[in-house]
Order: C-alpha cells, then structure tokens, then sequence
C-alpha cells in the first residue's frame, strides 16, 4: 500500500509539471492556440489545483520544509518584494493575483527540494519532456494545422505549444536535463542520449535560431562545470582564460559577420524585431527606476498607457520586452533586480566553491548548468520570475537542493531512495 501511494504521489508530480510546462491538451482546449475568456478559466483552474496539492503534500512533510525554507533567504526576500509591490502597482488587483500564483508555483519548487533528491527530480522532469516530445511529434505529423506555425512560419514546428519559440525552449531545457543525465547515470543510458537527439531535433524543427545556439551552449558548458572547475589553480585560471579568449573571438566574429550570418537563415541583426523594443522598454525603466510599476502590472494590468507606447514604438503588439533582466526592472525596478541578481550569483558562486570542495559535485553542475539556461534564455525571452512556469519551479528547486546538499542534517535527509528504491529511466 505505501509503495502504491508513493508510486501515485510520483504520478502526480509528474502531471503537475506538465501542467507547468504546457499540457498535451493545450491545442484542443484553446482551439489550436485561440485563447478565449473561458479558456483561462481552465487553466486558472488546473493552476490552483497545482497549488493545492503542493500545499498538501508539504504539510505532510513540514518539518522538513521549515529547514529548506531557511536555507536561502534572497529568495524570499524576492517573494516578499513582489507581493509589497502591490502598493505601488498600477493594477494591485493583478499584481496580487499575479503573486498568489507565483507563491504557488514557489512552493511547488520546494516540494520538489524537499521531497525528491535532485537526480530524482530531473528523472520526473525526463519523464514528463519524453511524454511532451512524443506529444509534440504527434500532433506534428497527426494534426500539422495545429503542430506547425502560422502563415509566417508555416513549416516550423511548435507542437503542443503556441509558439515555435516556446517548443525550442522547452526543449533546450529537455536536452540540458537528458545530456546531465546521460553523463552522469550508468543505466539505460541509450533512452537518455535519445531524448537527447529528440529534443535536439525538435529544437532544430523549431526554428528557432537562438534556442538551437543555447543547446550548444548548455552541452559545452558540462565539461567545463565537470570538470575544468575542479581543476588546481595553475591550471584553471590559464584554461578558463583559454576558453573564454575562443568565446569572445568567436562573439566578435559574430558581431562582424552579423548580416551575413543572420540574413542566410532568414533572420537580421534586429533579432526579430527585439532590438527595436528594448530602447522604449528602457525609456520606461527610466521614469520607474528603483521599485518599478508593480509585480506583472505593466504588460497585464489595467493601465496599458506604458505597454501601448513600447507596441507603438516596435510597430508590433509586443506581449513583453524580450528581455526577462528588462522585464524585471519593469516590474520591480532595480531595488528588485539587486535582490534577485544578489540571490543567482550567490547560488552560482556558491556552486562554483562547492564544486571546487568536490562536495556533492553532481548537484552543484546541475546548478551551474541551470542557471547558464536561465541567463542565455533570458537575453531574449521573458522567463524570470514568472508563475505558473515550470523555468520558475526548477529555479526554485535548483538552488534549494543544491545548498540542501551541503552539511545536510541527517534527521532532515530524503528517505526515498530507502524506502522505495531509486526511479528508474
């Protein structure tokens, strides 16, 4: 009976990343992306019952949860700045409501932290992005009116998502999670390296451009993480200048060539249009420097005055500034993207020194790896603190499990692995 119920506590974490990460069901219960009033209805609904769960299953387990909650302050500091920031807001209503979700969707993430360790949480992720990837094929080949993109992009794919660049980076993410687990898991390790090749297709298929450079970027970034990091000092620091010397001769070639490069593949230096945004996104900051227009309020709210200017401005109705570091000073300003700044490098040298330790490695490239997805994503997209968002969770869970894996009282330890036995791929 115990294994039963810890089979179906591991069935429903698995769905409720789905739900988080874009459901099978999303195409059909829109009408191939047309979102109508109802339509968010549902998925406020499925959302909530996220929340509920995940308060459920931590009461189970408070003690617990208390400890990890303690372990990283700026991060509620952050959660504190976003729900005050209601105050200031120029819709408190959605910045409120905006909050609520980004609470829940926290908790979820130290759920995970509490309950899983962390090669645990990934295999649940592998097996919630294979059901996605062969979701994404089927709809593709089965139902292409809805798999593929629009009249501008007709041949690119985007599967169970709205948008091509939504199916690229879900799938950067699904191969950075398959290439860890693949270098760092001796069983099965072919059904790893395929959902390695299919997120790499899919990312290919995508057309997106930027999301195909981050793959390549998270898949070297491992051996450096792995290994390089731990190199003794006369070597690191000749090694690391080494790498980064290529990095910035290649950039500078890039820049040089940018035309040329981007016009070859049906793109220009405007990066889709982003560059063109970002001026008037910046003007904005300027009049809100230091706390922002609230949590969620400037694209959401009710007053629009400031996202119809940068539409204006961009000549397109832009959702966001394609930028989450812009986005983030648009909502909190810069006393909220110091917080946030302060709590990511925190974690990432933190990482970085453990690493060097050689205490709980395996944890810690994870860390590092996640947090390199997170900072090339967000040059060009929006995932920052975002709630209902399964980038938002795993951020959570990465810098919670990663600083658990350290000095880890032993009356607080993960006892899943005893009593269940390990999750198997």
């Amino acid at each position: 009976m115990r294994k039963l119920l810890l089979s179906a506590e591991q069935l429903i974490t698995v769905i409720c990343l789905i739900i988080y990460s874009g459901t099978p069901l999303d195409p059909f219960l829109t009408e191939g992306y047309t979102l109508q009033e109802g339509d968010r209805t549902i998925f406020r609904l499925l959302y909530t019952l996220t929340y509920g769960i995940a308060f459920l299953l931590i009461i189970l387990r408070w003690k617990k949860v208390i400890y990890v909650i303690s372990k990283n302050k700026l991060l509620w500091a952050l959660l504190g700045f976003c729900a005050i920031s209601s105050f200031w807001s120029l819709d408190p209503d959605t910045t409120t409501r905006r909050v609520f979700g980004l609470i829940g969707t926290t908790f979820f993430g130290v759920y995970l932290a509490s309950r899983y360790t962390l090669k645990e949480q990934l295999k649940l992720c592998a097996y919630m992005l294979a059901i996605s990837a062969i979701a994404c094929f089927l709809v593709v080949f089965l139902i292409p009116q809805y798999g593929l993109g629009g009249d501008e992009q007709a041949s690119a794919w985007r599967g169970i998502y709205s948008q091509k660049n939504i199916l690229g980076r879900r799938f950067v993410l699904s191969g950075a999670i398959f290439f860890f687990l693949a270098m760092t898991t001796r069983q099965n390790r072919w059904v790893l390296w395929l959902g390695y090749v299919a997120s790499a297709i899919l990312v290919l298929f995508s057309s997106s451009t930027t999301s195909l450079g981050n793959l390549l970027i998270l898949t070297g970034t491992f051996p450096v993480y792995q290994r390089v990091l731990r190199f003794r000092y006369t070597t690191l620091i000749p090694t690391l200048t080494f790498i980064a010397t290529i990095s910035i001769a290649f950039y500078a070639l890039f820049v040089t060539y940018a035309d040329q490069i981007l016009g070859s593949i049906g793109k220009d230096t405007t990066l889709t249009g982003r560059s063109e945004i970002w001026p008037a996104v910046l003007e904005m900051i300027q009049k809100k420097p230091l706390l922002g227009y609230g949590y969620g309020a400037f694209w959401f709210g009710a007053d629009t005055s400031g996202a119809a200017y940068v539409q204006e401005s961009a000549g397109w109705p832009v959702p966001s500034a394609h930028n989450g570091f812009l986005d983030l000073c648009l909502a909190l300003g810069i006393v909220g993207f110091l917080i946030f700044i302060a709590g990511f490098l925190s974690s990432l040298f933190k990482g970085i020194y453990l690493i060097r330790l050689n205490k709980m490695v395996e944890n810690n490239v994870w860390l590092l790896i996640y947090l390199t997805f997170l900072a090339v994503s967000n040059f060009t997209e929006t995932i920052l603190i975002e709630q209902n968002s399964i980038e938002w969770t795993l951020y959570v869970s990465a810098i919670l499990s990663s600083q658990l894996s350290h000095n880890f009282k032993e009356s607080y330890k993960n006892t899943f692995t005893a009593n269940t036995g390990q999750l198997k791929i």
